[in-house]
C-alpha cells in the first residue's frame, strides 16, 4: 500500500510525462507545418491580436502565419475561400474572436443584416425658451 506522498509523487510523474508527449506532438506539428509554408501567407502579429483567455491557443497563431482557408457557406452552401488578408483583418484590426472562422459568404451576409436605413435628414434644433426660472 503507498502512502499519500507515494501516491501524489506518482500523479505528478504521470502529469509531467503527459505535458512532455503534448509539448513533443505540438513541436512535432509545427516543425512538418513550417516546412509547408504558402508563399501568399501573412506572418502573425501576435501583440495586434484581441485578447483571449484560455490555455491553448490558435493554430494560426501555433503557426505564426494566416493562410487562405476554405468553407462552405452556411446559408446557400457556396465554396469560399476566406483570404490570408481578410483573416488579419478580422483578428489584428477589429480584434474579432481568434476562435472565430468564416462560415458564410458575402452575398449571404448582406443579405442576413439587411438593409442599410436611409440617413435621416437632421432636424433642426429647438430654440431654448428663455422664460425658465433659474
Amino acid at each position: 500500500m503507498l502512502s499519500n506522498k507515494q501516491k501524489r509523487a506518482q500523479l505528478q510523474q504521470k502529469r509531467a510525462q503527459r505535458r512532455d508527449k503534448q509539448k513533443a506532438d505540438v513541436q512535432a506539428a509545427l516543425r512538418v507545418e513550417s516546412m509547408q509554408r504558402p508563399k501568399q501567407s501573412i506572418a502573425v502579429q501576435r501583440g495586434r491580436l484581441g485578447r483571449y483567455c484560455s490555455y491553448d491557443e490558435p493554430r494560426f497563431v501555433a503557426r505564426g502565419w494566416y493562410e487562405d482557408l476554405p468553407f462552405v457557406c452556411r446559408d446557400c452552401g457556396k465554396q469560399e475561400v476566406w483570404t490570408a488578408r481578410q483573416q488579419q483583418w478580422w483578428y489584428e484590426e477589429v480584434k474579432g474572436s481568434v476562435w472565430a472562422t468564416a462560415v458564410r459568404c458575402r452575398a449571404c451576409r448582406l443579405a442576413r443584416k439587411g438593409p442599410c436605413p436611409a440617413p435621416a435628414s437632421s432636424p433642426e434644433k429647438p430654440v431654448a425658451d428663455q422664460t425658465t426660472q433659474r
